[in-house]
């Protein structure tokens, strides 16, 4: 597996820097062996060398997106390090340490509230990152967060600008290669999507054995030029917008760091783990 970041626009961390710092014009992959003269203060953190029940329900109550205005960003942020940054349980240099990152790898930011420490998830880890070295990437259309061969994985934060309603999305069953074609509806804590056609919905129960059932399986979405991993379930239920596609219902697509309507964890972490065999699955 590899970490990419293809072109994208970048804004600069909102903290000062340590005196006697010397620090690039700009934070650039190309150039990733800057100068850091008398790094002392952080000197530590820069590294220079059972089936699924009636529990589940049926998932109403889709969430108005434009319904709340608000001035708090929306988390996670997309962030890139600029330096080989020491992933810790704390805010601080005393805490342990889990992980070092690469230069220009890419993290989610999931709080901001400790200043010059960035809570964060990296390679499935939660902990803390010094936030010196870490830039926001800004441009949607050149993110591409964790990738393996040509299948991303992608946080819902970022997939669900891809996958607006009435977008189709070509889902390709990881196990199985059946292919068929669905449209979004709601982008709420996931995507809400359809069979487009009545054969789309043939090839979907075909992929699910010949049956409708909740369980989710791994699939590959298909958005433009970009494979996305995802999980979908295989249960019509609750509403629909299309007719004519012999489902009386819609199914849950699911993306990394998505989660059910309910609140139902175990049927969550069944996505994500999911989400996480189709990212394996290379194609």
């Amino acid at each position: 597996m590899k970490e990419l970041l293809l072109g994208a626009s970048l804004l600069s961390a909102l903290v000062m820097a340590p005196i006697g710092v010397n620090l690039q014009d700009s934070p650039s992959v190309a150039t990733p062996n800057a100068i850091y003269d008398n790094y002392t203060a952080y000197d530590d953190e820069y590294i220079t060398d059972d089936d699924y029940p009636d529990e589940y329900g049926y998932e109403y109550g889709y969430e108005n997106e434009n319904e709340y205005e608000s001035d708090e960003p929306e988390f996670p942020l997309l962030f890139r390090t600029t330096a080989r940054l020491n992933l810790r349980t704390g805010p601080g240099t005393h805490y342990d340490r889990t992980l070092t990152s690469h230069i220009g790898q890419l993290v989610y930011v999931t709080d901001l509230r400790c200043g010059e420490w960035f809570a964060v998830e990296i390679n499935g880890m939660a902990g803390y990152m010094y936030s010196e070295f870490l830039v926001e990437v800004v441009d949607i259309d050149v993110v591409i967060a964790e990738i393996n061969g040509d299948v991303e994985r992608l946080h819902w934060s970022y997939a669900r600008q891809l996958t607006t309603p009435g977008t189709p999305l070509t889902i390709i069953d990881v196990r199985t290669g059946i292919t068929w074609q669905v449209a979004s509806f709601s982008n709420g804590n996931h995507s809400d999507v359809e069979p487009i056609t009545a054969a789309d919905t043939e090839a979907m129960r075909r992929a699910f054995g010949g049956r409708w059932c909740w369980t989710p399986r791994p699939v590959h979405v298909i958005v433009g030029d970009r494979i996305l991993a995802a999980s979908i379930n295989g249960m019509p239920h609750a509403g629909s917008t299309n007719h004519n596609n012999n489902m009386n219902g819609h199914v849950c697509l699911h993306f990394y760091g998505s989660s059910t309507h309910n609140g139902n964890r175990r049927h969550t972490q069944d996505h994500q783990n999911a989400v996480n065999e189709a990212f394996r699955a290379s194609r």
